[in-house]
């Protein structure tokens, strides 16, 4: 028969109707989530609690550092903590509650958060504390010499202590004088070995007494303090109205040793949710059961003193259960964790998940056992684990990679399609974050897509790269669905499918498109040109040659030298200018062959090939780049190249040329500065000079040139998907700044 409710449904039934507040803490100790009874405890609405810290709860800060202390980081071996502590409502009254902390683990036993479950003990404590003094007036009254008391007055000396008290203090007696303070006579007692829990070194012995003075200048309740080796004394102390501090000492061995029931503790222990159970090694005898264990075996306390522990077991095989236990009951283990079958009275049995403890007194070993009756948690996970199977069959046969993931983007689920992708197993993959397997530059994107996802618009597409284990960067298209609850994002499915055949084809088009519109507009740049500039020394050609057949026919020959010069000088200029446009022309068809390499190597090559030309100028080059790109080594070097001779070429008269490059990295490129102390390039001429033939000097023998290098330098920056513009704002010189992208474009 099928379970009616989902075991979503009914853990959150189970987490929102339970009537003691449940908190989940995340590794920043940060509130995370929290049940309708924090908020009614508290008195803190959810929204508020969420991201609320220990500062705001708990009443004494030696508290917050103790569980601190005990559970963080979240990867330290304590796993649990039960214990009772004061916290405050928002009303700032304070409240007493038995604090239970678990960890939280993801499918590979790491620890994610810890769940914090509180119970109020205002009633509990009330009546513990009214019984409590009640008892140590009654004591008091009745028989002052069977309990040792002491009073020390307002500045803290001695007033007067019984005989008693000197008998339990017998290494401090000689101290125990009228006037003496309270930190002397425990001063001399550490210095005649009253307490042996106080330490071994001088430096151990003030840390204990800096801890004993601050209980006793500030007693939050009675503690326990060792002062021989089977001799313990639970310690009461309280100030008065008058500042006069009241102690009573009371011999409580015979309980910590566990050879009767205390009270006190029994009066605690009734109270718990969990099972707790003293076991006397010795004859394998239950001492004591709290009231959960005997009404979840339907035993009482006197039927389990009589019974030894296989009488409740429900293991099939007594020698498993030897085998699980061994090691405590040796010694050889102080602690256990087990779970156990449990068979009640009646014949029914229950899983009980339980902590054991080993607590050796002497020749008095006992073992306390803690525990929880797991059987419904067992059921439900039995219910998760047949779901989870179903969704398993449903969707390892899709060829897509399926994945499942909390709001953080940490991974609940992944198919065996996109374990295989990323290279891993499933289980090395659960409880990681997804964003850890998308490239790092494509990261903040992925981030950002996911943070548009809204209750309004929970679903939408995105196209990313993923390289598999082979190294071959794939495209897929991810459909990504965020489940909101309460306005609130709470879980994210995520499908993706491979379109890099589809991807591949529309870059091929885009790539031709892009190559076909640099080839246009060269083609169109070179119309121009050859209807223009090429027909500028066609004229000139013509006419001297007019002018030649001119004078033949008047007989005159003495120009003719001269103009035939002319012609020789155009027709050597037509030649310059179509090797040039030939060489331009060239460019943009070229298919350019992108590698890695560093720029420096590029920039050394540049001034290697003008070595010429940089001894004439005396010039000298300052760099400090040392950045990595894919590109057209030889091209990037030809760019490189112009830019230097331009910089040599149009130097400072006389003066010695100095080039300085930096560069840096902007957003996935390269900026590259490149400039001189030369006479430099007016604002106004700043994109005319990347043009084809565009000289701004007509004087070619100061400054010869074609006009051609910095068209070139543009076309090689273009090439690469970057650019190339001059600075119209630097002064003293000429400033390029060249962009180059780290990767070529796909």
């Amino acid at each position: 028969m099928s379970f009616p409710v989902s075991p979503e449904s009914l853990l959150e039934a189970l987490y929102e109707t339970l009537p003691d507040p449940v908190l989940i803490i995340n590794e920043d100790r940060r509130i995370v989530a929290s049940n309708a009874a924090a908020s009614e405890v508290f008195g803190y609405s959810a929204q508020e609690l969420l991201g609320m810290g220990p500062e705001q709860f708990y009443a004494s800060a030696e508290d917050i550092r103790e569980v601190g202390e005990a559970f963080f980081p979240l990867g330290k071996e304590a796993t649990r903590l039960h214990r009772r502590y004061d916290f405050l409502r928002r009303d700032g009254s304070a409240i007493p509650v038995e604090l239970t902390v678990n960890k939280i683990r993801d499918a590979d036993g790491t620890a994610v958060a810890l769940v914090v479950i509180l119970r109020d003990l205002s009633a509990t404590v009330a009546a513990q504390e009214e019984r409590l003094r009640a008892e140590s007036i009654l004591n008091t009254a009745l028989d002052a010499i069977s309990e040792s008391f002491v009073v020390f007055d307002e500045q803290d000396r001695l007033l007067l202590c019984n005989d008693a008290y000197r008998k339990v203090y017998a290494k401090s007696a000689p101290a125990l004088q009228i006037g003496n303070t309270f930190e002397s006579i425990v001063r001399y007692g550490l210095e005649n070995g009253q307490y042996p829990d106080a330490g071994d070194t001088p430096e151990a012995r003030e840390v204990w007494l800096a801890e004993r003075l601050k209980n006793h200048n500030s007693p939050e309740g009675p503690f326990l303090q060792r002062i021989g080796p089977d001799h313990w004394l639970q310690i009461e102390e309280r100030v008065t109205a008058d500042n006069y501090y009241v102690g009573v000492r009371t011999d409580v061995s015979a309980l910590r040793r566990a050879k009767s029931e205390s009270e006190r503790l029994g009066a605690i222990l009734e109270e718990v949710a969990q099972e707790v159970f003293l076991l006397r090694l010795r004859d394998r005898k239950f001492i004591y059961a709290n009231k959960a264990a005997c009404d979840n075996l339907q035993y009482s306390l006197e039927e389990l003193r009589e019974m030894e522990p296989g009488l409740i077991s429900d293991d099939p095989e007594s020698q498993n259960l030897a085998e699980k236990f061994g090691p405590i009951l040796s010694g050889e283990t102080r602690i256990l964790s087990a779970d156990t079958r449990h068979k009640r009275k009646d014949g029914t049995t229950y899983t009980l998940r339980g902590r054991y403890e080993r607590l050796d007194y002497d020749s008095e070993p006992v073992l306390l056992a803690l525990g929880d009756d797991i059987t419904e948690r067992l059921e439900i996970e039995k219910a998760l684990a047949r779901k989870e199977q179903e969704f398993e069959d449903l969707v390892q046969n899709l060829p897509d990679l399926i994945t499942r993931a909390n709001a953080d983007t940490t991974l609940t689920y992944v198919n065996e399609n996109y374990a295989r992708f990323i290279g891993l197993d499933v289980d090395q993959m659960i409880g990681r974050k997804f964003i850890e397997f998308i490239r790092e530059n494509d990261r903040p994107l992925v981030l950002a897509h996911l943070a548009d996802l809204t209750p309004e618009s929970p679903m939408a597409t995105s196209e990313q790269t993923m390289v598999n284990p082979s190294g071959e960067p794939l495209w897929y298209l991810w459909s990504n669905l965020m489940v909101f609850k309460n306005g609130k994002p709470v879980e994210l499915v995520s499908v993706g499918r491979d379109i890099t055949e589809i991807r591949e084809a529309q870059n091929k088009i885009a790539k031709q498109s892009r190559a076909l519109e640099v080839r246009n507009d060269a083609l169109e740049q070179f119309n121009g040109i050859v209807s223009h500039d090429l027909k500028a020394p066609l004229r000139q050609i013509r006419l001297f040659a007019d002018m030649i057949a001119e004078d033949i026919s008047a007989g005159k020959t003495e120009d003719l030298a001269m103009f035939s010069g002319y012609i020789s000088q155009r027709s050597e200029a037509m030649e310059q200018m179509t090797s040039n446009l030939l060489e331009y022309s060239q460019l943009a068809y070229q298919q350019i062959k992108p590698q890695d390499f560093e720029l420096s190597q590029a920039m050394s090559a540049a001034w290697s090939n003008l070595a010429v030309n940089v001894k004439e100028a005396q010039a000298q080059l300052i760099s400090d780049v040392d950045i990595e790109v894919c590109a057209d080594f030889g091209l990037v070097t030809q760019l490189f190249q112009n830019l230097f001779a331009n910089s040599l070429k149009y130097r400072q008269p006389d003066s010695p040329a100095t080039i300085r490059v930096s560069a840096r990295i902007v957003d996935a490129s390269a900026s590259i500065i490149v400039e001189d102390e030369g006479i430099g390039i007016e604002a106004a001429q700043s994109e005319k000079i990347f043009g084809v033939f565009q000289r701004l000097h007509a004087d070619e023998k100061l400054y010869s040139g074609s006009g051609i290098g910095l068209a070139l330098c543009r076309r090689i920056a273009e090439s690469h998907d970057g650019h190339i513009v001059l600075d119209p704002t630097y002064q003293g010189g000429a400033r390029f700044i060249v962009t180059l992208p780290l990767s070529p474009a796909e």
